[in-house]
């Protein structure tokens, strides 16, 4: 039991630290929800099933059918995965184990030369798009469930490499082959593969998931819009064009990493890991950052993740469609950014300013840090495709 002088004392320091940190959110904005209490928040929603949707917005819909995210999570007993993985093998480095895929019972299933244990993989990451990795989940000593992430993945055109991030300087037991992630970090994982994800006493239901990034889980309270609908109360959802410019990529961020995550070190344009995390690279960049200088109500203008990608289809594969997003700001006019100072012509702005980058031998990503590159960047690959 505290004395009364040290109760006091203790009063009066958590006084000032909840008064320090309610004058830090007022000066700096409300602290964003991390990946974690995102996936956890929307983990216990049932959201609206699409054709639900589909009954107001069907051509929306449709659409998304396709998209790569819809398709983010999927079963590796789906036969396309079955075709990608089963009766494949990979060796891990010079000299590494080798790991190998086989369909039982139309599952599949890895081996690994460092592992005595063959393990069933159950789920795919990835829609593929860019790569495609196994994962399997397990149960920790408390019934909670942890996850497997593979060393190995699928990469377009057809080729297995390594999973970028794996480690694979020889860990042993089950380690080698994969990195073993705790419960938190696979609630994280897996609650940006999915609309929803219940879990009971640290365990989660696999067979109640809702795959991929349907509507609810960019557009949340679906189900009470779709309630007052019904009820002849035209209740509007939140609308993204609402958002600012930074809410809006830091939306998208929650799964795609965001710049408030990183420390002033990690934001280095020379780290070819920050390849993979878009909204990063575009937060970093002088046309996000400096956007609000050529806004007008003449000529409105605003630049996020939206402003080149519409999340329902998969990425355009044009190049021109991405230029012309250029000189909707740059160019000649009064009201326009400045032309590029370069004697190549401004068809090129994606080659000199947004290239693709080998981030590994088997993964090629768009850089979004728009800049002017110096030589001491990233090589880049030739392709100007997403």
């Amino acid at each position: 039991m505290f004395g009364s002088d040290r109760k006091m004392r203790f009063i009066a320091v958590l006084g000032v630290a909840i008064t320090a940190i309610v004058c830090l959110q007022l000066v700096f904005g409300p602290v964003p929800a991390s990946v974690s209490e995102y996936s956890v928040r929307v983990s216990h929603r049932q959201p609206p099933l699409m054709n639900r949707c589909a009954s107001c917005h069907q051509d929306v819909c449709e659409e998304s059918e396709n998209s790569p995210h819809l398709r983010t999570l999927i079963e590796a007993s789906d036969p396309l995965v079955l075709e990608r993985f089963a009766g494949r093998s990979y060796q891990i480095a010079e000299n590494g184990p080798v790991v190998r895929f086989q369909e039982k019972d139309k599952q599949l299933w890895m081996t690994s030369d460092a592992y005595p244990e063959s393990m069933r993989i159950q789920w795919m990451f990835g829609s593929g798009q860019h790569a495609m990795t196994p994962v399997s989940l397990l149960s920790n000593p408390d019934g909670s469930t942890e996850l497997i992430e593979v060393s190995v993945s699928w990469f377009p055109p057809d080729e297995l490499g390594p999973t970028p991030g794996a480690d694979l300087t020889g860990a042993s037991g089950i380690r080698s082959i994969g990195e073993h992630l705790d419960h938190d970090r696979t609630m994280e994982c897996f609650g940006c593969h999915v609309t929803q994800l219940p879990h009971e006493d640290g365990r989660i239901r696999e067979e109640a998931i809702v795959k991929g990034v349907s509507c609810d889980r960019c557009h949340q309270g679906g189900d009470e819009h779709i309630a007052a609908m019904e009820h002849g109360d035209k209740n509007a959802m939140e609308k993204w064009s609402d958002l600012s410019p930074l809410e809006s990529i830091n939306r998208c961020g929650e799964c795609h990493r965001r710049a408030d995550q990183l420390t002033k070190s990690e934001l280095a344009p020379e780290r070819p890991v920050l390849i993979r995390f878009a909204p990063v690279g575009l937060a970093m960049s002088g046309c996000f950052l400096k956007q609000d200088s050529f806004q007008s109500d003449e000529h409105p203008f605003r630049m996020d993740c939206l402003t080149c990608h519409d999340p329902h289809k998969p990425a355009e594969k044009s190049a021109e469609s991405y230029v012309a997003k250029c000189l909707q700001c740059h160019g000649a006019q009064e009201h326009q950014a400045a032309e590029c100072t370069s004697a190549t012509t401004s068809t090129e702005c994606l080659d000199c300013h947004m290239p693709t980058v080998n981030v590994t031998k088997n993964l090629r990503l768009t850089d979004h840090w728009i800049r002017v590159r110096k030589s001491s960047d990233p090589p880049a690959a030739k392709s100007l495709l997403p």
